[in-house]
């Protein structure tokens, strides 16, 4: 009888090995394709949308690659359909995609023992994924000529490592995802007006997330600027070959930032994935009940809280959702939650949740009527960031503005990294 360990491995040297002569031949056939022929029965080398290469430089020359002000961050700037958005940004950042992506998968699936976990996964989140999402999806697998599977694959990734069924498949397998190294918690807050020592409200999203630990994630951070043929220009703050949220702001001045929270028994992949569901948030959102609205009508899948922002009202709430409940809390009220009795006590126009929360309450506190940007970086940021920071964003969203840093590497977090500012506005205005 074949041991079922050896017979995991056994499968994932055979995915990964073509997985990786499918990279092989894209780029030679990259290197090789001067004109940048496109077939669409190429395995790698097609599109079923452009036809030809005057086509295909018609709808590559509607975007733009950039970099912030100060040279840190690669920026894409996007426009048009879903298909062509995804396109333009596989495209132009190729080379990286293709990197970044086959380092991330070669190290979570070292860590699954076993590719087809994630074609499970996706499997079960694909009846909640929108066909506008697919699009850009295939856009971009064609656009970066990369396999269509391989990006479902990695789209799949956020929502899994949330899922509190992991622990059953470690059983399986032995070697699993360890939740210290992985497992996100992060931390969000946003200071109104009235608390703030400069009268404007700063919304602060702390990213804790270990990825970059089994992958070169860290090396492709890409803030994406998407100006849709339907929807709010937008800017999602992730990495080249990722098109869905965990951070952003859109024209409307509506910020996002999500924190894990535990697994509960009735954590589900047959939901909403998170990631899209809050990339529909960005692209769609104008109000903060118009955000609260579209968590509330998605099928939840895990355990999630949420912080929306307004620049317009200068207004946030956090949001608990998971399969039994949509919670909502607005700035100055308490928060408890009976399911992990937890509570964060009321603070004056404050709206905060996090892992070190009774830190967060304490030091919070003490800001009252004074906290302002510099301190924001120097010492409230650090003193909440997890051990695995992963990025950390500052927003303005009434000037539709935001400072941002990412991890180095896996051993410097992003509190170590300087904060890079980006005006999303002034690129609005200039479309």
């Amino acid at each position: 009888m074949i041991n079922p360990i050896l017979s995991f491995n056994m499968r994932l040297t055979r995915t990964t090995s073509l997985f990786f002569v499918a990279l092989f031949l894209a780029s030679c056939s990259m290197r090789a394709l001067v004109s940048h022929r496109i077939d669409q029965w190429n395995v790698l080398i097609r599109s079923d949308v452009i036809t030809n290469s005057a086509q295909e430089k018609e709808i590559v020359n509607k975007a733009q690659r950039t970099a912030t002000t100060d040279g840190i961050i690669p920026v894409v700037i996007l426009q048009g359909s879903p298909y062509e958005r995804g396109y333009q940004h596989g495209y132009l950042f190729r080379q990286e995609i293709q990197k970044n992506l086959s380092a991330l998968y070669k190290g979570v699936v070292s860590k699954f023992m076993i590719a087809e976990i994630l074609d499970e996964a996706f499997e079960r989140q694909r009846p909640f994924i929108k066909e506008e999402e697919f699009e850009e999806m295939r856009g971009l697998a064609h656009g970066a000529r990369i396999p269509i599977s391989l990006v479902h694959r990695i789209h799949a990734i956020p929502e899994l490592s949330e899922w509190g069924g992991k622990k059953r498949i470690r059983e399986l397998v032995k070697t699993m995802i360890k939740g210290e190294d992985l497992g996100t918690s992060c931390s969000n807050f946003a200071a109104l007006p009235n608390y703030t020592g400069d009268g404007v409200m700063y919304v602060t999203r702390i990213l804790d997330w270990g990825l970059h630990r089994v992958s070169e994630l860290h090396k492709y951070p890409l803030i994406s600027v998407h100006i849709p043929d339907k929807g709010i220009p937008f800017a999602n703050i992730g990495w080249a070959g990722f098109i869905g949220a965990v951070s952003g702001m859109n024209g409307a001045g509506i910020t996002l930032g999500e924190m894990g929270y535990g697994d509960f028994d009735n954590e589900t992949l047959s939901g909403r994935p998170m990631i899209f569901m809050l990339r529909e948030l960005l692209q769609n959102a104008t109000t903060l009940q118009k955000a609260e609205e579209i968590v509330s009508t998605s099928t939840p899948t895990n355990s999630y809280v949420f912080l929306f922002a307004d620049g317009k009202t200068k207004n946030a709430s956090i949001i608990f959702r998971d399969r039994e409940r949509f919670e909502k809390y607005s700035a100055g009220q308490k928060i408890y939650d009976p399911k992990r009795e937890v509570s964060l006590p009321a603070i004056s126009n404050l709206v905060y949740a996090g892992h070190y929360r009774e830190k967060m309450a304490e030091k919070l506190d003490t800001f009252q009527g004074k906290l302002k940007l510099e301190e924001l970086k120097s010492e409230l940021i650090p003193a909440f960031a997890m051990p695995s920071n992963f990025q950390n964003v500052i927003y303005l969203p009434e000037n539709l503005t935001f400072w941002v840093n990412y991890a180095a590497n896996s051993k410097t977090p992003a509190i170590k990294r300087s904060f890079t500012f980006f005006d999303l506005g002034a690129i609005i205005n200039l479309q």
